[in-house]
């Protein structure tokens, strides 16, 4: 009998590590620098290819929320995944992300603009886990900037034409050539896929009523989502230019426009993506870490104090290539940054209690 039960407990847990999941990012003071919010999560810290797209959550525990009313892409930095606003603008403190966490990384792949695939604001996907289906699987979708650090600021759909699925930008801007995408295919293990299409019966304002079982009355649902155009023939063929995201009005979720001036269409079909919330412990979550720099720019010594002892310092550029590291075992670290050329940096400090990281301007 206890063989049996332990085999039932080792099986349960290995199904349970093979869930999808999605976790739910939110940038604060801590965590956030200019333009960017760092992620801080054990299954993609160090992990430059981990399987992951996002969208925006306006209030993911219900209640009050906050509007991020900007284009935004995924960046890994070398050593922590990050998501930053195309246009350079300051990230919104308190802004929250539903970041989706494949079990199988071969749920998630790379799509490039190239010449070869792109013709104006059209990118065609030659993917065999998309090709010749339609309707076909669910996707959900985000900018990509790691594969030629391009910056893509238009707002993207999905469509299927002549065998291929493609992205194309909503606002008929020309994709730019090697701008990237990471494109989600349905989801794995665990995962509810719901089509949604808005109509004069669910639409108030700039968001779209969704009613599903599996999100309805359930504040801490969660779920990825990308319009589908076309998707039931030419009365879904709707163009919706603009930043999208989920938010809890109360008993149901929704889709909403970030411009709150943007009355939402009709006919504008959704493939959405559900699969479980996972909460991460404090301590798993941020470090416990008071980190300062100074000074900020800086032009050949800057100074970094921490309450905890600092075991290395990290100087990374914005294409997230390792440029200076300095080992050490102090509260006080100073370190010779005159050999770097002008311009922003990423510096990481790592401590015996865990890590920061921090945007160093070099004068």
């Amino acid at each position: 009998m206890k063989t049996i039960i332990t085999f039932m407990l080792l099986l349960f847990c290995m199904t349970s590590i093979a869930q999808d999941k999605i976790y739910v990012q939110t940038a604060t003071v801590a965590n956030t620098s200019g333009h960017i919010t760092y992620i801080d999560h054990p299954d993609l810290n160090g992990n430059p290819d981990a399987p992951i797209v996002y969208v925006n959550n306006f209030n993911p525990n219900g209640g009050g929320g906050v509007f991020n009313n900007n284009v935004s892409g995924l960046w890994y930095n070398g050593s922590q995944w990050t998501i930053y606003n195309e246009d350079l603008s300051d990230m919104v403190v308190g802004a929250s992300f539903n970041i989706y966490i494949a079990s199988d990384p071969n749920d998630v792949f790379i799509h490039v603009a190239t010449p070869a695939n792109t013709s104006g604001h059209i990118t065609n996907m030659d993917n065999a886990l998309v090709n010749g289906l339609d309707p076909g699987p669910f996707l959900a979708f985000c900018h990509y900037y790691n594969p030629n650090a391009v910056y893509n600021t238009g707002n993207y759909g999905q469509y299927y034409f002549g065998d291929f699925r493609r992205l194309f930008d909503e606002g008929f801007t020309a994709v730019p050539d090697g701008a990237g995408f990471k494109v989600l295919v349905e989801g794995g293990t665990g995962s509810t896929q719901i089509e949604h299409i808005s109509a004069a019966s669910n639409i108030v304002s700039n968001w779209t009523i969704i009613d599903a079982p599996a999100l309805n009355g359930n504040p801490d649902a969660t779920f990825v989502m990308s319009h589908y155009w076309g998707v039931n023939g030419p009365s879904g063929e709707v163009y919706l230019n603009a930043v999208l995201g989920v938010w809890y009005n109360g008993s149901n979720w929704a889709i909403y426009t970030e411009d709150t001036s943007i009355a939402f269409p009709e006919n504008v079909a959704f493939d959405i993506i559900v699969a479980e919330r996972e909460i991460l412990g404090v301590d798993e979550n941020q470090a416990n870490v008071s980190i300062s720099m100074f000074p900020n720019p800086a032009d050949e010594i800057v100074n970094f104090k921490a309450s905890q002892s600092i075991e290395n310092v990290t100087i990374y550029n914005m294409l997230g290539q390792e440029i200076l590291r300095l080992d050490d075992n102090a509260n006080n670290v100073q370190m010779d940054v005159s050999s770097l050329s002008s311009g922003t940096y990423l510096t990481k400090v790592k401590t015996d209690s865990g890590a920061q990281t921090l945007q160093l301007i070099k004068e």
